[in-house]
Parts: structure tokens; C-alpha cells; sequence
């Protein structure tokens, strides 16, 4: 519990890109997205440059109420507002600062002091998605994100996660917003869970 001193660090303006590093203009639109990207059929990096809004995160909270009071860690940071909304929706203790996802999920302590990650990943670039979920599996910290539903037929999945421990809470709708812009709902989301030891493994979530 040694990094509670940047828990409210939310103030820092930033800009989330692909924790891969700068991505192309454009990538191949890959995968069951839904009805992201653009209409012919790429995808630009501003597809992964979205803010969960707080309504959303709201809707999450019921469902991890074991984590309420604990630790978590919401590492991709686009505009800073997740910390701020994940508060808001009951969280009581988020690390959200902007940080490199690659090399703080490698510092030992830090991961250590976490009961889970939680947050929205960046995801359209090639293979962010793989690398994402193996760094936090090395990492053993259990997580929670919300990805596109097509993830679950990915082989990596299979090849990365124990069956066993996945957990699934799949919401109507999700509703995220550009910096500064209205909400727009988006569907065809799961969340993630792995080892946090929900009380069900499938949740149909009701509709916002």
C-alpha cells in the first residue's frame, strides 16, 4: 500500500495511445470490433482514444464490490477522467496516473500492493490486445477490462488464461466519449475478468 501518495493524481493532461508505443496512422481492422473503426475497414489510431463515462463505470461498480475498497489500478490513461469517474462510481482507492503500462506492470512491489487492474484498454493496434492481457498474466495480478466480445474466440486467450479462472460480465451497451465530446454508446463489449473470483461467471448485465 506504499503508492497511495499518487492515488489522486488525476490532474495531468495526456493523450492514451497504444502503451505499444506511437501507432500508425491506420491499422488493419482485425477481429470482432462491433461497430468500431471506420467504414473502409481501417481503423485510425483516434478509434482507441476514448474516455468510459461514468455512467458506465457506474454500472460496473455493483458487480466488483469486493474491490470497492481495495487497491486498483487503472493504467491507461487518454484524458485522466477514469480515475476521477471510477471514484465517483464507489471505487475508493484507483491509481491513475500517466504512466508506460509496460514498465510499471514489471515493478514488483507496485503490482504487489494491487487486489486488481480494471480499465478499458487501447486495442486496435496489432496485437495490443495479446500483449496487454500476457503482461498482466506474468504480472499475476488479477484484472478486469472491457474488450471487444470477439476476444473470447481469440487463441491466445485459450493459450494465455486457465478456463478456470475467466469470468465474463457482458453489459447491453457501454457508453464512452472523445475529450470533451458527448456520449456515444457502444456495443458487442465484454469485461474481462480473470481471477477475481466473481460470485458468477456470466453476468448478462441490465441495460444502463
Amino acid at each position: 500500500d506504499d503508492d497511495d501518495a499518487s492515488d489522486d493524481d488525476d490532474a495531468r493532461a495526456g493523450s492514451r495511445r497504444s502503451p505499444a508505443g506511437p501507432a500508425a496512422a491506420v491499422v488493419p481492422r482485425t477481429g470482432a470490433f462491433g461497430s468500431y473503426g471506420r467504414s473502409d475497414g481501417g481503423m485510425s489510431v483516434e478509434d482507441d482514444e476514448w474516455a468510459t463515462s461514468a455512467r458506465t463505470w457506474r454500472a460496473l461498480a455493483p458487480h466488483l464490490s469486493a474491490y470497492i475498497a481495495k487497491k486498483v489500478w487503472a493504467p491507461f490513461y487518454y484524458d485522466g477522467t477514469a480515475g476521477i469517474r471510477m471514484r465517483e462510481a464507489g471505487f475508493r482507492r484507483v491509481v491513475h496516473t500517466k504512466d508506460d503500462f509496460f514498465k510499471r506492470v514489471n515493478d514488483r512491489a507496485f503490482v504487489k500492493s494491487l487486489a486488481a487492474v480494471i480499465d478499458n484498454p487501447p486495442y486496435t493496434g496489432k496485437g495490443v490486445k495479446e500483449r496487454v492481457i500476457a503482461a498482466l498474466v506474468r504480472a499475476d495480478v488479477p484484472f478486469c477490462l472491457l474488450l471487444p466480445i470477439g476476444v473470447l474466440h481469440a487463441q491466445f486467450v485459450r493459450e494465455l488464461l486457465d478456463a478456470d479462472k475467466v469470468q465474463t460480465l457482458i453489459p447491453r451497451r457501454c457508453r464512452v466519449n472523445k475529450a470533451g465530446g458527448r456520449e456515444i454508446p457502444f456495443k458487442y463489449l465484454v469485461w474481462l475478468c480473470y481471477k477475481m473470483e466473481l460470485e458468477r461467471d456470466l453476468v448478462l448485465m441490465p441495460d444502463e
